[in-house]
């Protein structure tokens, strides 16, 4: 009878066992649960750039980063297995709607600005690093340092931007404000527009600081930032549909305890890919 006791009890404890294990701290852990997330990424160095290693399909960048934590943080603290499918974007505007009309299980990051319209359209996670949107011309132009001297410091060029950016709002209130004979081209990637304006010095257009310092630290050529235009400050986060399951888990990620932005590992990864003349600029606080 007592050898049928046992033998009843261990399998009573079977499924328990089968099910789970213990740590060494005494925890509970499972499999964990695995998800598959489609990630969009817009290619702007150096937040987000196509890996160099062949057949590698993982971009590698300063977002990226900040995402894999994400990634590691909810296998340790949900048990969820995020398994990312990655899908480059070089158009903003295309990006931006990928992401807006995709499933529940979509998340991008392109530096996109969190801004009240958008809100409507896409759901954002908290703030990762801030923005400032600078004035760039050729190095010809005289400096800009007050609204007087705009007409005559930009007559005769043609603005160039991002369709669909919060740089082609800024754009469009110059030319109602200031320069209504301002004529305007448009670009899909940012990138193109400091790469246009030293190419041609007869343009002129707002880009993104990080995108300017990169430009610049890569590139000859004499540019001219007009910080009497600036505009800022602006605050960047992950994007997702409205109807996402991420948001949640993201708003636990960046803002539980002291959040994300406090931590060690949140300014090593600022530290890897921007210089200091610029991390003071853009870091969350």
């Amino acid at each position: 009878m007592r050898i049928l006791s046992a033998f009843l009890f261990s399998l009573l404890l079977m499924p328990l066992t089968a099910q789970s294990t213990l740590s060494s701290s005494g925890s509970q852990t499972s499999t964990p649960e695995l998800k598959f997330v489609t990630v969009h990424y817009l290619v702007r160095p150096p937040l987000a750039m196509k890996s160099e290693s062949s057949g590698a399909s993982m971009p590698k960048g300063l977002e990226v980063d900040i995402f894999m934590q994400f990634v590691n943080w909810m296998k340790e603290n949900k048990n969820i297995a995020l398994k990312p499918t990655w899908k480059a974007q070089t158009d903003f505007d295309v990006f931006y709607t990928s992401v807006r009309e995709g499933d529940a299980l979509t998340i991008g990051f392109g530096n996109a600005t969190i801004t009240e319209r958008r809100k409507l359209e896409v759901a954002f996670s908290p703030a990762y690093l801030n923005n400032v949107s600078v004035f760039i011309t050729g190095g010809s132009v005289p400096t800009i340092t007050s609204d007087a001297q705009v007409p005559e410091a930009l007559k005769g060029l043609s603005g160039v931007s991002s369709a669909g950016s919060t740089h082609a709002g800024y754009m469009a209130e110059l030319k109602r404000t200031l320069m209504p004979g301002l004529s305007m081209e448009f670009v899909g990637d940012q990138n193109n527009i400091p790469r246009k304006i030293l190419a041609k010095p007869g343009y002129c257009g707002y880009v993104d600081i990080i995108t300017y310092w990169n430009f610049i630290r890569e590139t000859k050529g004499y540019l001219k930032m007009h910080r009497h235009m600036s505009k800022g400050q602006e605050s960047i986060g992950f994007i997702m549909p409205k109807s996402g399951e991420l948001e949640g888990y993201l708003n636990e990620f960046f803002e539980s305890g002291f959040g994300f932005t406090s931590t060690k590992k949140y300014r090593e990864i600022l530290e890897a890919y921007l210089g200091y003349e610029i991390i003071s600029t853009v870091e969350v606080n």
